[in-house]
């Protein structure tokens, strides 16, 4: 998986865990992406900070993924959409089956907007 990725959905599900500052600057990192540098500029402190408090988030986030298991649930959710929706689209009940699947899939998707 794309390492870039892996940090949003990292953020995405666990942000709220973490400290308002590791938020912001994760937010900065993850949705906005801006630099370690343009981060460090906007929030007047030095790139080595924000590259520590993003490394110290980051490992926080991790740490829960480890116990949880969330994002490889949800990964592995949508795994098998994909796969029941492209049964589906080559099964002859297709009509009846694919809105429930694509209802599912939407339900799974993570929106920008859940912050």
């Amino acid at each position: 998986m794309d390492e870039i990725y892996y940090h949003s959905l990292l953020f995405d599900f666990y942000g709220e865990l973490l400290t308002e500052k590791q938020r912001e600057i994760m937010k900065l990192y993850t949705q906005e992406d801006l630099s370690l540098g343009e981060i460090g500029e906007l929030l007047h402190i030095s790139r080595q900070g924000v590259s520590d408090a993003v490394h110290r988030s980051l490992s926080s986030m991790r740490q829960i993924e480890n116990k949880l298991h969330m994002i490889e649930r949800f990964i592995n959710l949508s795994n098998l959409t994909e796969d029941l929706e492209q049964k589906i689209c080559q099964s002859s009940a297709r009509e009846e089956l694919l809105p429930s699947i694509i209802e599912l899939k939407n339900t799974l998707a993570i929106s920008p907007d859940q912050e």
